[in-house]
């Protein structure tokens, strides 16, 4: 993880000197937040080297903070980054090829209708829905787990899995 583009941004030798000791005593605990939300080194590493650069970009708010304060400044930015890049790979990531055969959903078609068809179908679903079910079927994550990686409550991903549920039988029994 570099800071080296964050300390680039700062104007005052003062703020870079005290960012990057920041850094120092906080990277290790930021990056182990991003990953117990990503489960991905690579997103992890991203989230806390995009914390460092939105801190940067204003650090009038973040140097404004008691010292105390900064750290849970820190982590909310961090998870707000790390929100970011799930939302932008969700948004990114094609549909896996074994979405039809990892689900129960390919049994509600009952060979009526092409896997092929399926997914394309499903990577048109409103998104909210499509990913609560991507994260439920593929991924095998429980409500809570959803709810932890998409920050909603474990009754809405329960919802969204079932409207997505839902969704793909009417499209399967010919109502959409």
């Amino acid at each position: 993880m570099m800071i080296t583009n964050a300390l680039a941004i700062i104007e005052t030798e003062e703020q870079r000197n005290s960012l990057a000791e920041f850094y120092k005593e906080n990277k290790n605990g930021l990056y182990a937040f991003a990953l117990s939300r990503t489960h991905n080194r690579e997103k992890a590493e991203d989230a806390v080297q995009e914390t460092f650069l939105r801190i940067a970009k204003y650090p009038d708010v973040f140097f404004a903070l008691p010292n105390g304060k900064r750290k849970s400044y820190a982590v909310i930015v961090t998870r707000n980054a790390v929100a970011d890049i799930l939302n932008e790979s969700a948004k990114s990531e094609e549909l896996p090829d074994t979405l039809a055969s990892e689900t129960s959903v390919e049994n509600l078609a009952l060979g009526s209708i092409a896997a092929d068809e399926l997914k394309e179908f499903i990577g048109k679903m409103p998104e909210a829905q499509r990913d609560a079910l991507i994260l439920k079927t593929v991924h095998g994550l429980s409500y809570s787990e959803i709810a932890a990686e998409l920050n909603i409550t474990d009754s809405t991903a329960r919802k969204r899995v079932s409207n997505a549920y839902k969704t793909i039988k009417a499209y399967l029994n010919g109502g959409i």
